[in-house]
């Protein structure tokens, strides 16, 4: 398994008037390391316009274990803690850490691939679906149970 990390330096604009980094910068730190990992991959945003489909996040959450602050270089490390076999459901973890190591916060989200077309939520294309298996597993990485689909498709 792949493992993938992506650095950044803490900008003026993610910071907040304590001077140290805001809450909502790491979910954007996060965001910008999945986007960048999925292209590293080969799988940009044209991939999924031509494909009329994109993820939606259902679920985010961000321990926070060390101050940041402007102009700090961070090394994000991106992991898959939870997939279902199909690959329609998703858990991402980002474990963000400072330039001397130590962690500064962990950032996971869960969400699962939206047909943009037919507005439902759908299983990814094989290409998009080898890639999350190339990446490294958390160390409590799970399997995503279906549930089956009831009468009304729901």
């Amino acid at each position: 398994m792949t493992a993938f990390r992506h650095s950044l330096e803490v900008r003026w604009a993610d910071c907040d008037a304590n001077q140290h980094v805001r809450h909502s910068a790491y979910a954007d730190f996060c965001t910008h390391a999945r986007i960048e990992w999925l292209r590293a991959a080969g799988f940009g945003f044209e991939q999924f316009q031509r494909d009329a489909f994109g993820p939606v996040i259902f679920k985010e959450s961000t321990e926070y274990f060390k101050e940041l602050k402007m102009s700090e270089r961070l090394t994000i490390a991106v992991q898959v803690a939870a997939l279902s076999t199909d690959g329609s459901r998703f858990s991402i973890r980002h474990d963000i850490y400072k330039e001397d190591g130590r962690l500064a916060a962990r950032h996971e989200v869960s969400g699962a691939w939206l047909d943009l077309r037919a507005r439902k939520l759908t299983a990814p294309p094989e290409r998009l679906l080898a890639i999350f298996a190339d990446l490294e597993r958390t160390a409590d990485f799970s399997e995503i149970a279906l549930k089956p689909a009831t009468s009304d498709g729901a």
